[in-house]
């Protein structure tokens, strides 16, 4: 074995640490109980981070410890913090779309709850509505609504639903929990629960008490297949492409011979039911001639018609402004096959009346107008007096009254009204058109609007201005989900139709005479059951039992029955501002908690939930009801498409977790985008944020192997009595750590959970585990005493610490898990769960800009150093000879002087050198070529004249020229202006130099080869193949070993037996032999051995782990 004194004497002393303290730890493991073991032996770290183990044992732990209850009751005396929950649909299970927002609520309640608030936390669940019966109806094979009935009935129908809820309740719950989403479930509200349905009757009777609730005749979207009207934020909902026929169409003028208003629509079944033909007042219609016949439209569509039409001989032969239109009568074309155009000829009907909802976007400025089948046209029929005519069914189907179609789908007559009308002669155009047409959001059928007098509303007017002054009030991130996006809606929302036809939902509380039709609005279950004299025993505020309850009317002693509706499930989810406390029966709660300090969901709920709970609160309490409000954007698969179970691309979280581990994907969906935006969900991306935590656990192993070995206990105030003192790298590290903090705090304050996960990561892995990881290698073999190595333990432990608790919000279980198992085993009297720390605060003391600064140009010469090796080949663990910075002003000079030292160790070069002139300017020499994309088509004769002029030029000079906006040329006699995009320019240099640019300078790295160097390179690639070789032994980091490596060339051996006191002192090898190739060698029979291959050399390593 060569002679290595230096190396010897460290391995040694290594060995004897290690031997003192196995035997400290086995004695101590013979004289404690297993209760006391367990109590105070930690677990070390696993070699490798597994995800899914960590969680699934620190769930465990927090089931066992009552941790959550423990953190809740730790923070009672701080200042209150209220979450509302926006509660899930329980007919389903959790996705990732779900889950990406339940991330973003633990880590706000985790941030909070650690900057010392007494977190409202509450869960809750949405269980009623259409999307239950719907699955029910499914599972039990039930065509449509209309055979609930007949096949179970309702009492067993609203059992199933109750089954399924519960059923899809314990999935959520499940899931919630394997996320490590910290809502308080066990005293979660339902919205299926009587004491809840209360606080939404409550709500109807006072808003029937100011006027706001009533029944109206009006046209209403409505679900054919869910048999249900649909309020107008659902319709805003469920948008979807749909193809439907887009026609043109001829209605004879009444006594004009050959005079037609030409109309447009997309929906030909309600030309069957067309009453009137709307104009604008103000615009120009004219008149044109098409062969003998004569069309009117608006004038600013002509063309577009005509051609549309393919009529190429046209003229217009008159016109008129639409108000002088008005009364103009028409023929209806389908007189002969539907009565009731016959019956009713007086007035406006079938005639031109004006209307300033048409525009001149498309179609002809003739409007198509059927009261009975739009919102626009309704008020248009209401206007004018005309009776309003809606021969369709709830179903979708026509009645008697069409007699031709009674019984069809409408949008199965679609294609028989065109046909009809081209028969007719009067179909002038026909085509499809593919545009965004409502659906139901629920079960995807295309909506159909319908004249209704039967539905119940909650007015806006009277509460609109209200409630736009409310919405000012609240800080909605981003701004625009609720100025522009919400405000923008909430001006302009129609009265709330909250009337369903269905069974499972909260009974709308109103009662109506059979005689007189007086009407009356119940607030609670003690009031119906003083009006009602007594309820059965096993009553419950749910259909069919509500149904059963008659009441006798005050005015004539009448039978009074309910209204057979439940009301929309929007508004029982409104009501959670109240209902999820219990206000009716304790209203202290909700006054500690409302207006609520925080809620985030999807931005489509700002005409959903956000949109109801504004509603409900403005109305009851006369406030907003959250102060601040995130927006969340959708998930969508890793191409950008919207998941749908269909389409089988949902991920669905259940085995998401078990997958990739909960920390991981938390850290994925709050780390890739804001919050407010759409993000695709690619597997390779989540694997990528993997990584990070890989980085994290790897730093951690580094210093647990180490400081475990020193038996090192964390001291605070040495490590700032010492800081005066301590290495350059100790004190930037720490002023990273708080500028760091800084940022995380100021975004988590914006909610910009994002850019405050993106400032620990990247921490993470530049500055701690790039930078400052590796200036400090060598210190933690230094002397077990020696002040530099603990602080390098010190400044290490409160770094990890500190990032590690901002990090918990983002990764809770491998939060919990070092605290438990590191953080513990070095510092004695921190909490058992790091959820009972404190978040860490900047500490401006430690904050050190100037130094920040000065790293920053390590940094910087880190990157182009180690660009201009890759250029060159040469890897960052073969040393140079050299590097040169020519900075670029006096201060990066004087930072780069200061850290010459660490440089040279950090950069892997003999010598570090600052030049304020650019000595090696000689050896590098500018090549400048055309760009033949650019000039080849402007100059194809003069390209090769081009090119020869170029290189006979000077290349620096017209780079210059170039910058400066322009650079001529002469070729041929010919004067050539170049731009800076006609030029390519390249330096060039000796095979042994390196040059790159950087915004602190030029960076040369001499990488001239030296019989020394050469030695140093080639033993820092054997050692890195050991140390890969000692991991796949899991060998501990301070056991010895026995080396032998034999080398394919004899040159190659006799370099390496010159450095090889640094390699055994890497591998902590306590004998090595370093053979060449005729060496022959007899292994030991346990050794382990491997041939590695490095460039062309063969080296072939055996190890045998020395026993302590």
């Amino acid at each position: 074995m060569p002679n290595h004194p230096a190396s010897l004497v460290a391995s040694l002393r290594r060995l004897i640490q290690c031997t003192l303290l196995m035997t400290n730890m086995i004695a101590a493991l013979f004289s404690k109980t297993d209760d006391q073991q367990e109590e105070t032996i930690m677990s070390p770290l696993p070699k490798r981070y597994d995800p899914v183990a960590i969680e699934k044992e620190v769930l465990q732990f927090w089931e066992k410890d009552c941790t959550c209850q423990k953190t809740v009751e730790s923070r009672l005396s701080g200042p209150k913090w209220s979450f509302l929950e926006g509660p899930p649909t329980t007919n389903g299970f959790m996705h990732a779309g779900h889950a990406r927002g339940r991330a973003m609520k633990d880590a706000q309640i985790r941030y909070m709850t650690m900057m010392g608030y007494n977190v409202w936390r509450r869960g809750g669940w949405d269980m009623q509505g259409l999307p239950v019966e719907l699955e029910v109806e499914r599972s039990q094979g039930i065509a449509d609504k209309g055979d609930i009935e007949k096949t179970l009935g309702m009492d067993v129908f609203v059992k199933k639903c109750k089954e399924l809820v519960d059923y899809y309740l314990a999935g959520w719950v499940r899931d919630s929990v394997r996320l490590g989403l910290w809502l308080d479930f066990e005293t979660a509200y339902q919205t299926r629960r009587d004491d809840y349905i209360e606080h939404v009757w409550h709500f109807l009777k006072m808003a029937s008490e100011k006027g706001l609730l009533g029944r109206g005749y009006r046209v209403n979207p409505s679900c054919p297949r869910c048999v249900t009207a649909v309020s107008g934020h659902e319709v805003s909902q469920g948008y979807a492409t749909k193809v439907d026929p887009s026609i043109y169409v001829k209605f004879p003028l009444y006594g004009r011979e050959n005079e037609y208003l030409v109309v447009w629509t997309t929906t030909p079944f309600t030309l069957l039911s067309n009453e009137m033909v709307s104009v604008h007042p103000d615009f120009t219609y004219v008149r044109v001639k098409v062969g003998i016949e004569h069309w009117w439209l608006v004038e600013n569509l002509v063309g577009t018609v005509m051609q549309k039409a393919g009529v190429e001989k046209f003229s217009i032969v008159d016109s008129c402004r639409g108000e002088e239109m008005l009364g103009w009568k028409y023929e209806h074309p389908f007189k002969a096959e539907v009565p009731f155009h016959s019956e009713h000829t007086e007035g406006y009907m079938h005639a031109v009346v004006v209307g300033e909802h048409v525009t001149v976007e498309d179609g002809t400025g003739l409007v198509h107008t059927a009261p009975g089948f739009g919102p626009d046209d309704f008020e248009v029929g209401v206007k004018y007096g005309v009776p309003v005519f809606c021969p369709v069914t709830k179903t979708g189907r026509f009645t008697e009254e069409v007699p031709l179609f009674q019984g069809k789908y409408v949008f199965d007559v679609n294609k028989d009204v065109p046909k009809m009308l081209r028969e007719r002669g009067l179909l002038v155009h026909e085509e499809t058109i593919e545009h965004e047409y409502p659906h139901c959001w629920r079960c995807d059928t295309p909506l159909i609007y319908l004249a209704d007098s039967s539905q119940w509303f909650l007015k806006m007017i009277g509460v609109r201005d209200r409630l736009v002054e409310k919405n000012n009030q609240i800080q909605w991130t981003p701004e625009w989900a609720g100025t522009g996006r919400f405000g923008d809606w909430l001006a302009n929302a129609d009265d709330w139709c909250i009337s369903r036809s269905r069974i499972w939902g909260t009974p709308l509380p109103v009662w109506v005479c059979e005689k007189c039709k007086h009407e009356v609005v119940i607030g609670s279950r003690d009031e119906l059951k003083k009006r009602a004299g007594r309820l059965p025993k096993d009553f419950e505020l749910h259909r069919p039992w509500v149904d059963a309850v008659v009441l006798k009317c005050e005015k004539c002693g009448g039978r009074m029955l309910r209204e057979p509706f439940v009301t929309d499930c929007w508004l029982d989810s409104g009501m959670a501002h109240t209902a999820s406390v219990d206000y009716l029966r304790d209203p202290s709660l909700f006054k500690t908690l409302f207006p609520y300090d925080f809620i985030t969901e999807g931005v489509d709920q700002s005409r959903g939930w956000f949109y109801s709970l504004l509603y409900t609160s403005t109305v009851m309490h006369d406030s907003y009801p959250f102060k601040t409000c995130v927006s969340q954007g959708h998930v969508l698969d890793e191409k950008g498409g919207k998941m749908s179970k269909s389409k089988g691309n949902v991920v669905w979280m259940k085995d998401e977790l078990d997958k990739v581990g909960a920390d991981v994907f938390r850290l994925f969906m709050l780390s890739r985008s804001t919050p407010w935006s759409s993000m695709n969900y690619d597997p390779k991306e989540v694997e990528f944020t993997r990584k990070y935590l890989d980085i994290l656990w790897n730093v951690f192993l580094f210093a647990e192997t180490y400081m475990e070995l020193d038996k090192f206990r964390f001291d605070e105030k040495r490590m700032r009595r010492g800081l005066r003192k301590a290495d350059l790298e100790d004190r930037w590290l720490l002023s990273r750590v708080q500028t760091v903090l800084g940022e995380y705090h100021e975004h988590m304050g914006k909610y910009f959970y994002h850019q405050a996960s993106r400032a620990l990561i990247d921490f993470l892995s530049e500055d701690l585990s790039r930078v400052y990881i590796p200036l400090v290698k060598k210190r933690v073999w230094l002397d077990s005493e020696d002040p530099r190595k603990i602080m390098a333990y010190d400044v290490m432990y409160y770094t990890l610490q500190t990032l590690t608790r901002a990090l918990s919000v983002f990764t809770p279980f491998l939060a919990e898990k070092l605290h438990r198992d590191f953080f513990t085993r070095f510092m004695d009297g921190l909490p058992g769960s790091i959820n009972m720390t404190d978040m860490p605060r900047v500490e401006k003391k430690l904050l050190d800009k100037e130094m920040e600064a000065t790293f920053e140009v390590l940094q910087e010469l880190r990157s182009a150093a180690s660009n201009a090796r890759n250029k060159k080949g040469v890897k960052l663990r073969h040393p140079v000879a050299r590097i040169m910075l020519v900075p670029v002003s006096d201060e990066v000079a004087a930072r780069a002087r200061s850290l010459a030292e660490v440089l040279r160790s950090d950069l892997n070069t003999r010598e570090f050198e600052v030049h304020m002139t650019d000595v090696m300017a000689g050896f590098v020499r500018l090549i400048v070529k055309p760009n033949y994309k650019v000039l080849g088509p402007k100059y194809k004769s003069l390209m090769k004249d081009i090119v020869a002029t170029l290189q006979q030029g000077d290349a620096a000079a017209l780079r210059r020229e170039l910058e400066k906006g322009s650079a001529r040329i002469e070729v041929r006699g010919e004067n050539i202006v170049l731009e800076p995009g006609d030029l390519e320019f390249e330096e060039t240099m000796p095979d042994h130099l390196g040059l790159a640019h950087s915004k602190i300078g030029k960076v040369y790295v001499d990488m001239t080869r030296t019989r020394e160097l050469e030695a140093e390179g080639l033993i820092r690639d054997v050692t890195r193949r050991v140390q890969v070789m000692r991991k796949e032994l899991n060998l501990r980091v301070e056991q010895s070993i026995d080396l032998v490596v034999q080398f394919s060339e004899a040159e190659s051996a006799e370099l390496a037996k010159s450095v090889g006191g640094y390699l055994a002192g890497e591998t902590r090898a306590a004998k090595i032999d370093i053979l060449g190739p005729d060496a022959r060698v007899k292994w030991k029979e346990h050794a382990f051995v491997k041939e590695w291959e490095i460039d062309d050399l063969k080296v072939k390593v055996g190890m045998s782990p020395i026993s302590p």
